[in-house]
């Protein structure tokens, strides 16, 4: 909890710091004013948006980013001092909570995509643009410039980071799904549907593949306002077909094959694809060891 307290006081005064740019139209505010010590100048004033105009700045795109607590859109271009000529787009989205930015993240990040770190932070990286998330935020930086950089767009990355507070790494219930034979870049959050079913969200979902065995791992959360431990009484009328096989062990048909789920608390873990029971159950088995190790640890 003292974590996100400090990421929320970290989005606070940056989003302030925002906000106060907007006003003033001028490089003053004590953010750009760090980032110009560190050789970035403001080219214009900052424009921040909020849920009720998203749209104008990424039409398109507005309906991705409102259902993962969306507050605020803050959007700059800037200047390097040592690269003539480069100038680049800084946007930084402020959500409600470090899983919500991450879930914003997640849904850009795929596998084979080429990364770096960032701080604390993974980063999604081109020749032409950039993606991490840390604390409440989701940041984009993109070449607005011919003349820019991979090294602009990195040197800004890292600057920006280290001016916000917060965790740059993904959930910790996540780490549930990170089972021997999980794919790399596949770890989503999703707050609308998960397999592509409303019923199952929200939850985290990724691929796994050993030897002739693949298909999605999940893991199902409770809720807003659920009381603990229901989430298996939620879904039981809204998928077609689920059946309990054993105690705590839950079977459905989807397309492509079956689903299979696992009582772990207020959790549900899941896997799904074209599996036995023989299959799903050593892969239920390994995440439900990876989520009792991070509730030990968490443990006084």
């Amino acid at each position: 909890m003292r974590l996100y307290r400090v990421a929320a006081f970290g989005a606070s005064l940056l989003i302030a710091s925002f906000a106060a740019q907007a006003a003033a139209g001028n490089g003053n505010d004590p953010l750009f004013s760090r980032l110009a010590e560190r050789s970035w100048i403001l080219a214009e004033p900052v424009r921040t948006f909020s849920s009720a105009n998203l749209y104008e700045e990424i039409d398109g795109e507005a309906e991705l980013f409102l259902p993962y607590g969306f507050r605020e859109l803050a959007v700059a271009y800037l200047s390097g001092k040592a690269g003539a000529g480069a100038q680049l787009r800084l946007e930084i989205y402020r959500h409600g909570s470090p899983r919500d930015a991450f879930g914003i993240y997640s849904q850009h990040r795929f596998p084979g995509q080429e990364t770096i770190p960032v701080g604390p932070s993974e980063a999604i990286v081109s020749d032409a643009s950039l993606d991490f998330f840390r604390g409440e935020f989701f940041v984009r930086i993109r070449a607005a410039s011919p003349a820019t950089t991979r090294k602009d767009i990195a040197d800004l990355a890292r600057e920006a980071s280290g001016l916000i507070e917060g965790t740059g790494a993904p959930p910790p219930e996540a780490g549930s799904l990170l089972v021997k034979s999980f794919v790399p870049g596949t770890l989503v959050y999703q707050k609308r549907a998960v397999l592509g079913d409303d019923a199952l969200a929200p939850g985290f979902e990724a691929k796994f593949s050993a030897g002739n065995i693949s298909g999605s791992l999940l893991l199902l959360l409770p809720r807003d306002g659920d009381p603990p431990a229901v989430s298996s009484k939620r879904i039981a009328g809204r998928i077609p077909g689920i059946e309990r096989t054993s105690e705590g062990l839950y079977r459905a048909p989807i397309p492509g094959g079956t689903l299979w789920l696992k009582e772990s608390g207020p959790y549900l873990l899941g896997v799904s694809g074209k599996l036995s029971r023989e299959n799903a159950e050593p892969v239920l088995s390994e995440m439900a060891e990876n989520l009792s190790l991070r509730r030990r640890k968490e443990s006084p």
